[in-house]
C-alpha cells in the first residue's frame, strides 16, 4: 500500500500544517483548524453516533469533539494509518480519543467496536462524516465502509424491534415458567459430562443434504436441534439428545405442540414459550442468559435458584453453541447455520417457516450480499445478518475452549470458525470403532412443600411492594398535574417528584420487571433528547411530557406484572400445595 502513495506535509499561510495525498488536499491549504471548525458545524448532529472516515492531522477530530454536547461517542477510520502511512499526532497519544482512531481492516470488526462505544445502547442513529476528499483517495474503502454501516443500522434496529415487540410477551413468560424453573435446576449436572463430539443442527436450507450423514452418526454424538429446527430432523428418523428453544412466541409454539418428543430433552430460557415445556414431561433444564443479569441476579439472590448463565443473541443457535461447550469437551460443529438465503430458500425443507424467496424480496433494500461458505457472496437480510454478527462477536469475546467448526456448506461465512465440510468432520473426529455415546439419566429436581411454600411467600411480598410501587407512581402523576406553571416546575412539585423517583428506585430492585420496563427505558430516553439552544419553556414541556409518560407506562407495566405474580401464586397454590393435601 505504501507505494500506492505520495504525501507531502505543507505549512499554511497560518503556520499550521496540512496534508496532500496524491495530490488532494486533506485540509486547507489556507487556515486547516477554521475549515474544521466549520466542517465540524455543519456534520455534527446531536444524539449520534459519529464515525468519521479520515484523520487526517486530526483537526476535524478536535473540532468534531468541541461541538458535542451531549457526549456522544465518536469513532474514526484512516486507511492512511495502515502500514503506517499516518502517525497519530502527539495531541492525541496520550488522549483519550487515541482509543478512537481505527485503520481500514476495523471495518470489518466496526460492528464489535461500534457495541463496545459507550453510550451506544441507545443511540442507535449514525452520522456518517467523511473528511474532505477521502472519498476520492479510496473509493473502494469507502463504499466498503458506508455498506458496513448500513448493515449495522439494519441490525440495530432489528435488536430493538425485538425489545420492544417481545418483551410484554417475555415479561409474562417468565412468570408464567417459574414453577418449571423451580423444578428444572439440574443442568449444572451436566457440565462437562461429555466428551464425544456435538452437532448443533440449525434450519438453514443447507441442512437438508448433511441429514443422511447425520443419521448415520447419531448414536456416536449429542445432537443439539436449535428450535423448530426439529421438523426438518424427526422426519430423517433422527432422534436428537437435546432440543434448545428460547422464543418466547404462540408461532414458536406451533411448531412444537403436535409433536411427540419422547426421548429428547428441552434446554430452553427463562422466556421461553411455557406450552413448550410441558411437551417434555420432567425432561427439561433451565438457564439464563448472559444479557439478562438482573434476571439472574434475581433468581439467585430473591428465589435461590442459581440456574447457569449462557451467552448468546437473537438466535436459539447461539444459545446451542454455548449449551454445547457447557455438556462436552468434545469438538462442535455447526450445520444448517446458513443465515442466508441459500438456493432462494428461508429454511431447511418440513420446517414449517420454510419458504422459496420471490424475486422483488430478493432485489429489496433488506437484501444484500456478504461473504459465503465458499468465499462467494451469498444473498442475506438484516435479520440473518444479526445473527452471524452476534455468532463472530460470541468467539471474538468468548474464545471456545472446544475445537468448533462451521460445517454448514452454504450460507455466509462465520469470522473465527474454522470452515470444514461435515463429512471431513465427521472423518477426523467420528470413527466406527469408537464407542457410543453416553446416555445419561434425567436428572430431575424434586421440590418439597416446604419451598413452593416459600417460594409463594416470596411472591406474596412481592404483591406488596407492587401495590406501593402503584401507590408513589401514582403521587407522582398528580404531583405534576398540580404543578400551575408551564414554565417551571415549583419547588413542591419537584420535592415530590424526587421523592417518587427516589422511593421507586428503592422499590423496583424488590421485583423482577426488566423485561417489560426495557422498552419503556429505550422509549423515554430516545423520545425526549435535548434539543440544541432549548427554550426554558421548551425545556419545561420536554421534561414535563418525559416524566408523566414514564409514569403512565411504568404504572401500565407494574399492574401487569402484579397481575402475572398473582397467577403464580394461585398456580402454586392449585397446582403445588393443595393438589398435595388432596
Amino acid at each position: 500500500m505504501k507505494n500506492q502513495f505520495i504525501i507531502e506535509t505543507i505549512e499554511t499561510k497560518t503556520g499550521d500544517m496540512t496534508l496532500k495525498v496524491n495530490g488532494y488536499f486533506l485540509h486547507s491549504k489556507y487556515n486547516p483548524k477554521i475549515e474544521a471548525q466549520k466542517f465540524a458545524e455543519n456534520h455534527y448532529e446531536p444524539h449520534h453516533v459519529h464515525i468519521l472516515f479520515g484523520y487526517g492531522l486530526g483537526y476535524i477530530l478536535d473540532s468534531l469533539k468541541e461541538k458535542m454536547k451531549y457526549n456522544e461517542p465518536l469513532i474514526v477510520i484512516d486507511p492512511l494509518f495502515d502500514d503506517l502511512l499516518l502517525e497519530i499526532q502527539d495531541r492525541h497519544k496520550e488522549n483519550e480519543l487515541n482509543k478512537l482512531l481505527y485503520n481500514s481492516e476495523s471495518i470489518e470488526k466496526l460492528e464489535y467496536i461500534v457495541d463496545a462505544t459507550k453510550n451506544v445502547d441507545f443511540q442507535k442513529n449514525f452520522k456518517i462524516i467523511c473528511a474532505p476528499n477521502y472519498e476520492k483517495i479510496f473509493p473502494n474503502i469507502y463504499l466498503k465502509f458506508l455498506k458496513k454501516v448500513k448493515n449495522i443500522q439494519k441490525s440495530n434496529m432489528v435488536n430493538e424491534n425485538t425489545i420492544i415487540k417481545y418483551s410484554e410477551i417475555w415479561q409474562k413468560n417468565f412468570s408464567a415458567n417459574l414453577l418449571t424453573l423451580f423444578e428444572d435446576r439440574g443442568l449444572v449436572k451436566l457440565e462437562q459430562i461429555y466428551t464425544c463430539p456435538v452437532i448443533i443442527a440449525s434450519g438453514g436450507p443447507s441442512l437438508t443434504k448433511q441429514l443422511p450423514l447425520l443419521k448415520k452418526i447419531q448414536d456416536k454424538v449429542i445432537i443439539i436441534v436449535a428450535g423448530s429446527t426439529i421438523n426438518s430432523i424427526l422426519p430423517f428418523g433422527i432422534i436428537p439428545d437435546y432440543i434448545t428453544s428460547i422464543d418466547a412466541t404462540e408461532k414458536n409454539y406451533n411448531q412444537f405442540k403436535d409433536l411427540e418428543l419422547y426421548s429428547s430433552q428441552l434446554l430452553y430460557s427463562v422466556f421461553n414459550h411455557p406450552g413448550i415445556r410441558e411437551k417434555f414431561g420432567n425432561r427439561g433444564y433451565a438457564f439464563t442468559a448472559s444479557a439478562d443479569r438482573t434476571i439472574h441476579h434475581y433468581l439467585t439472590e430473591k428465589i435461590g435458584l442459581n440456574l447457569p448463565v449462557m451467552v448468546g443473541g437473537g438466535s436459539v443457535a447461539q444459545y446451542a453453541y454455548s449449551l454445547a461447550q457447557y455438556i462436552s469437551s468434545g469438538p462442535i460443529a455447526l450445520i444448517g447455520q446458513d443465515l442466508a438465503y441459500t438456493n432462494n430458500q428461508s429454511h431447511a425443507a418440513n420446517n414449517k417457516q420454510a419458504a422459496q424467496i420471490e424475486e422483488n424480496v430478493m432485489t429489496s433494500d433488506n437484501i444484500f450480499t456478504v461473504e459465503g461458505f465458499d468465499g462467494e457472496d451469498v444473498l442475506t437480510s438484516s435479520m440473518f445478518n444479526s445473527m452471524k454478527v452476534t455468532f463472530e462477536q460470541m468467539v471474538e469475546n468468548y474464545p471456545p475452549k472446544n475445537i468448533v467448526f462451521n460445517c454448514t456448506e452454504g450460507g455466509v461465512r462465520l469470522r473465527g470458525f474454522e470452515q470444514k465440510t461435515f463429512i471431513d468432520f465427521c472423518e477426523e473426529y467420528i470413527q466406527e470403532e469408537l464407542p457410543s455415546k453416553v446416555n445419561i439419566e434425567d436428572q430431575a429436581y424434586t421440590v418439597s412443600e416446604d419451598e413452593w411454600r416459600n417460594l409463594q411467600k416470596i411472591l406474596e411480598g412481592e404483591l406488596k411492594v407492587y401495590n406501593q410501587i402503584i401507590k408513589y407512581l401514582l403521587i407522582g402523576l398528580k404531583a405534576l398535574e398540580s404543578n400551575k406553571s408551564n414554565m417551571i416546575f415549583n419547588n413542591k412539585t419537584l420535592k415530590r417528584l424526587d421523592k417518587v423517583d427516589k422511593k421507586i428506585a428503592e422499590l423496583y430492585p424488590n421485583v423482577q420487571m426488566d423485561f417489560i420496563v426495557a422498552p419503556i427505558t429505550l422509549e423515554v430516553l430516545k423520545g425526549f433528547l435535548e434539543k440544541e439552544n432549548e427554550t426554558p419553556a421548551e425545556k419545561y414541556t420536554r421534561v414535563y411530557n418525559q416524566t408523566k409518560t414514564l409514569y403512565i407506562k411504568l404504572l401500565e407495566a407494574t399492574r401487569k406484572s402484579k397481575s402475572y405474580t398473582e397467577n403464580t401464586i394461585e398456580r402454586i397454590h392449585k397446582e403445588k400445595i393443595t393438589k398435595g393435601e388432596d
